[in-house]
Protein backbone atom coordinates (compact mmCIF):
# COMPACT_ATOMS: atom_id res chain seq x y z
CA UNK A 1 0.00 0.00 0.00
CA UNK A 2 2.80 2.42 0.93
CA UNK A 3 4.49 1.71 -2.42
CA UNK A 4 1.35 2.77 -4.28
CA UNK A 5 1.06 5.91 -2.16
CA UNK A 6 4.71 6.75 -2.78
CA UNK A 7 4.23 6.26 -6.51
CA UNK A 8 1.16 8.52 -6.59
CA UNK A 9 2.97 11.14 -4.54
CA UNK A 10 5.93 11.07 -6.92
CA UNK A 11 3.60 11.38 -9.91
CA UNK A 12 1.90 14.37 -8.33
CA UNK A 13 5.22 16.03 -7.54
CA UNK A 14 6.37 15.46 -11.12
CA UNK A 15 3.14 16.95 -12.50
CA UNK A 16 3.59 20.06 -10.33
CA UNK A 17 7.22 20.42 -11.36
CA UNK A 18 6.29 20.05 -15.06
CA UNK A 19 3.52 22.67 -14.64
CA UNK A 20 5.99 25.12 -13.09
CA UNK A 21 8.77 24.51 -15.60
CA UNK A 22 6.41 25.11 -18.52
CA UNK A 23 5.99 28.64 -17.14
CA UNK A 24 9.55 29.42 -16.05
CA UNK A 25 11.42 32.05 -18.05
CA UNK A 26 14.50 29.86 -17.74
CA UNK A 27 14.08 26.07 -17.48
CA UNK A 28 17.42 25.75 -15.74
CA UNK A 29 16.21 27.62 -12.65
CA UNK A 30 16.14 25.46 -9.53
CA UNK A 31 13.46 24.96 -6.92
CA UNK A 32 15.10 27.51 -4.63
CA UNK A 33 14.82 30.31 -7.17
CA UNK A 34 12.37 33.13 -6.48
CA UNK A 35 10.51 32.62 -9.77
CA UNK A 36 10.07 28.88 -9.11
CA UNK A 37 8.72 29.57 -5.63
CA UNK A 38 6.28 32.19 -6.97
CA UNK A 39 4.96 29.73 -9.55
CA UNK A 40 4.68 27.03 -6.89
CA UNK A 41 2.51 29.38 -4.82
CA UNK A 42 0.45 30.25 -7.90
CA UNK A 43 -0.14 26.54 -8.54
CA UNK A 44 -1.18 26.00 -4.91
CA UNK A 45 -3.61 28.93 -5.04
CA UNK A 46 -5.06 27.65 -8.31
CA UNK A 47 -5.66 24.20 -6.83
CA UNK A 48 -7.34 25.78 -3.80
CA UNK A 49 -9.57 27.76 -6.14
CA UNK A 50 -10.55 24.57 -7.99
CA UNK A 51 -11.40 22.84 -4.68
CA UNK A 52 -13.52 25.77 -3.53
CA UNK A 53 -15.27 25.92 -6.90
CA UNK A 54 -16.05 22.19 -6.76
CA UNK A 55 -17.49 22.55 -3.25
CA UNK A 56 -19.54 25.55 -4.34
CA UNK A 57 -20.95 23.75 -7.39
CA UNK A 58 -21.85 20.79 -5.16
CA UNK A 59 -23.73 23.13 -2.81
CA UNK A 60 -25.61 24.75 -5.69
CA UNK A 61 -26.60 21.32 -6.95
CA UNK A 62 -27.81 20.35 -3.47
CA UNK A 63 -29.88 23.55 -3.17
CA UNK A 64 -31.53 22.89 -6.53
CA UNK A 65 -32.42 19.35 -5.50
CA UNK A 66 -33.73 20.25 -2.02
CA UNK A 67 -36.64 22.66 -1.59
CA UNK A 68 -37.41 24.47 1.65
CA UNK A 69 -39.99 21.87 2.73
CA UNK A 70 -37.44 19.06 2.32
CA UNK A 71 -34.87 21.05 4.27
CA UNK A 72 -37.37 21.66 7.07
CA UNK A 73 -38.33 18.01 7.29
CA UNK A 74 -34.69 16.96 7.42
CA UNK A 75 -34.11 19.51 10.17
CA UNK A 76 -37.05 18.19 12.22
CA UNK A 77 -35.80 14.63 11.79
CA UNK A 78 -32.37 15.62 13.10
CA UNK A 79 -33.90 17.46 16.07
CA UNK A 80 -36.00 14.40 16.89
CA UNK A 81 -32.94 12.15 16.65
CA UNK A 82 -31.05 14.46 19.01
CA UNK A 83 -33.93 14.41 21.49
CA UNK A 84 -34.24 10.61 21.37
CA UNK A 85 -30.51 10.23 21.96
CA UNK A 86 -30.59 12.60 24.93
CA UNK A 87 -33.77 11.13 26.39
CA UNK A 88 -32.34 7.62 26.25
CA UNK A 89 -29.58 8.80 28.57
CA UNK A 90 -31.74 11.04 30.76
CA UNK A 91 -34.00 8.08 31.49
CA UNK A 92 -31.20 5.62 32.17
CA UNK A 93 -29.95 6.00 35.77
CA UNK A 94 -27.72 2.96 35.18
CA UNK A 95 -25.47 5.08 32.98
CA UNK A 96 -23.21 6.29 35.77
CA UNK A 97 -20.87 8.26 33.49
CA UNK A 98 -23.81 10.20 32.11
CA UNK A 99 -25.31 10.85 35.54
CA UNK A 100 -22.00 12.26 36.78
CA UNK A 101 -21.71 14.60 33.79
CA UNK A 102 -25.36 15.34 33.05
CA UNK A 103 -24.93 19.11 32.98
CA UNK A 104 -22.12 18.89 30.42
CA UNK A 105 -24.10 16.59 28.13
CA UNK A 106 -27.23 18.71 28.43
CA UNK A 107 -25.29 21.84 27.48
CA UNK A 108 -23.67 20.08 24.53
CA UNK A 109 -27.07 18.84 23.30
CA UNK A 110 -28.60 22.29 23.86
CA UNK A 111 -25.86 23.98 21.83
CA UNK A 112 -26.12 21.42 19.02
CA UNK A 113 -29.90 21.98 18.79
CA UNK A 114 -29.20 25.66 18.08
CA UNK A 115 -26.54 24.67 15.53
CA UNK A 116 -29.17 22.62 13.72
CA UNK A 117 -31.50 25.64 13.78
CA UNK A 118 -28.80 27.90 12.31
CA UNK A 119 -28.16 25.39 9.53
CA UNK A 120 -31.87 25.14 8.77
CA UNK A 121 -32.23 28.93 8.61
CA UNK A 122 -29.21 29.30 6.34
CA UNK A 123 -30.03 26.43 4.00
CA UNK A 124 -33.67 27.49 3.69
CA UNK A 125 -32.81 31.10 2.88
CA UNK A 126 -30.28 29.98 0.28
CA UNK A 127 -32.83 27.56 -1.16
CA UNK A 128 -35.39 30.36 -1.60
CA UNK A 129 -32.87 32.59 -3.36
CA UNK A 130 -31.65 29.67 -5.47
CA UNK A 131 -35.02 28.37 -6.63
CA UNK A 132 -37.40 31.34 -6.64
CA UNK A 133 -36.81 34.22 -9.08
CA UNK A 134 -39.01 36.60 -7.11
CA UNK A 135 -37.15 35.82 -3.90
CA UNK A 136 -33.89 36.57 -5.70
CA UNK A 137 -35.26 39.92 -6.89
CA UNK A 138 -36.49 40.73 -3.39
CA UNK A 139 -33.07 39.90 -1.97
CA UNK A 140 -31.32 42.12 -4.52
CA UNK A 141 -33.62 45.04 -3.69
CA UNK A 142 -33.71 44.73 0.10
CA UNK A 143 -30.82 42.79 1.66
CA UNK A 144 -28.53 45.15 3.57
CA UNK A 145 -25.58 42.83 2.99
CA UNK A 146 -25.87 43.52 -0.76
CA UNK A 147 -25.94 47.32 -0.55
CA UNK A 148 -22.19 47.59 -1.08
CA UNK A 149 -22.05 45.00 -3.88
CA UNK A 150 -21.12 46.47 -7.27
CA UNK A 151 -21.45 45.13 -10.79
CA UNK A 152 -17.66 45.07 -10.94
CA UNK A 153 -17.78 42.35 -8.27
CA UNK A 154 -19.33 40.09 -10.90
CA UNK A 155 -16.60 40.95 -13.37
CA UNK A 156 -13.98 39.95 -10.82
CA UNK A 157 -15.48 36.48 -10.28
CA UNK A 158 -16.83 33.59 -12.32
CA UNK A 159 -20.23 33.90 -10.54
CA UNK A 160 -23.59 34.93 -11.94
CA UNK A 161 -25.90 37.25 -9.97
CA UNK A 162 -27.69 34.44 -8.13
CA UNK A 163 -24.45 32.74 -7.12
CA UNK A 164 -22.97 36.01 -5.90
CA UNK A 165 -26.05 36.64 -3.73
CA UNK A 166 -25.78 33.12 -2.33
CA UNK A 167 -22.14 33.73 -1.45
CA UNK A 168 -23.10 36.76 0.64
CA UNK A 169 -26.08 34.98 2.20
CA UNK A 170 -23.74 32.16 3.21
CA UNK A 171 -21.71 34.59 5.34
CA UNK A 172 -24.68 35.66 7.48
CA UNK A 173 -24.60 34.82 11.22
CA UNK A 174 -27.80 32.83 11.62
CA UNK A 175 -27.84 32.90 15.42
CA UNK A 176 -28.83 36.58 15.21
CA UNK A 177 -32.53 35.75 15.06
CA UNK A 178 -33.96 39.31 14.74
CA UNK A 179 -31.65 39.99 11.80
CA UNK A 180 -32.43 36.63 10.17
CA UNK A 181 -36.20 37.08 10.53
CA UNK A 182 -35.87 40.53 8.94
CA UNK A 183 -34.08 38.94 5.98
CA UNK A 184 -36.86 36.38 5.62
CA UNK A 185 -39.43 39.18 5.66
CA UNK A 186 -37.45 40.92 2.93
CA UNK A 187 -37.00 37.88 0.72
CA UNK A 188 -40.64 36.80 1.12
CA UNK A 189 -41.87 40.40 0.85
CA UNK A 190 -44.24 40.03 3.80
CA UNK A 191 -44.42 40.74 7.50
CA UNK A 192 -43.90 37.66 9.66
CA UNK A 193 -46.12 37.45 12.73
CA UNK A 194 -43.82 35.09 14.62
CA UNK A 195 -42.90 35.33 18.29
CA UNK A 196 -39.12 35.08 18.42
CA UNK A 197 -38.60 35.99 22.10
CA UNK A 198 -38.04 32.43 23.34
CA UNK A 199 -35.76 31.47 20.45
CA UNK A 200 -33.70 34.62 21.01
CA UNK A 201 -33.19 33.58 24.64
CA UNK A 202 -32.20 30.07 23.53
CA UNK A 203 -29.61 31.34 21.03
CA UNK A 204 -28.15 33.75 23.61
CA UNK A 205 -27.86 30.91 26.09
CA UNK A 206 -26.14 28.81 23.45
CA UNK A 207 -23.63 31.66 23.01
CA UNK A 208 -22.79 31.52 26.72
CA UNK A 209 -22.42 27.74 26.55
CA UNK A 210 -20.11 27.77 23.53
CA UNK A 211 -18.07 30.92 24.13
CA UNK A 212 -17.98 31.19 27.93
CA UNK A 213 -17.96 27.51 28.86
CA UNK A 214 -21.48 27.68 30.24
CA UNK A 215 -21.17 30.95 32.15
CA UNK A 216 -22.98 34.27 31.85
CA UNK A 217 -21.15 37.50 31.09
CA UNK A 218 -20.86 38.21 34.83
CA UNK A 219 -19.31 34.79 35.48
CA UNK A 220 -22.35 32.99 36.89
CA UNK A 221 -22.52 29.28 36.01
CA UNK A 222 -25.45 28.23 33.86
CA UNK A 223 -27.27 25.15 35.09
CA UNK A 224 -29.48 23.32 32.62
CA UNK A 225 -31.80 20.39 33.25
CA UNK A 226 -33.17 17.77 30.89
CA UNK A 227 -36.46 19.68 31.00
CA UNK A 228 -34.70 22.86 29.83
CA UNK A 229 -33.28 20.97 26.86
CA UNK A 230 -36.67 19.46 25.98
CA UNK A 231 -38.31 22.89 26.25
CA UNK A 232 -35.68 24.36 23.92
CA UNK A 233 -36.36 21.66 21.34
CA UNK A 234 -40.09 22.39 21.50
CA UNK A 235 -39.54 26.14 21.11
CA UNK A 236 -37.18 25.66 18.17
CA UNK A 237 -39.71 23.37 16.48
CA UNK A 238 -42.52 25.87 17.02
CA UNK A 239 -40.46 28.73 15.62
CA UNK A 240 -39.22 26.80 12.57
CA UNK A 241 -42.70 25.43 11.92
CA UNK A 242 -44.22 28.92 11.92
CA UNK A 243 -41.51 30.13 9.56
CA UNK A 244 -41.96 27.18 7.20
CA UNK A 245 -45.72 27.73 7.20
CA UNK A 246 -45.21 31.35 6.18
CA UNK A 247 -42.85 30.25 3.40
CA UNK A 248 -45.35 27.69 2.09
CA UNK A 249 -48.19 30.22 2.18
CA UNK A 250 -46.10 32.76 0.27
CA UNK A 251 -45.03 30.29 -2.40
CA UNK A 252 -48.55 28.98 -2.99
CA UNK A 253 -50.26 32.39 -2.96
Amino acid sequence: MSTIKDYLFEMQEKYIDDWIRERLSDDSLGEDSEEYQELAEEYSNYQEHLREEAEWQAELKWLKENGSSDIHQSFINELDALKVMADSNFNNPQNIAFVLHTNIVVKMSYAYAVTLLETFLGDTLKSLVSQDKQCLKNALRKFKILKSVKLTDLADTDLDVRSLVLKYVGDVLYHNIPNVVEMYEQVLNRKLDIDISNVVKITKLRHDIVHRNGKTIDGSTISLSAQDFTHAIDEIKEFSGALQKAINETQTA
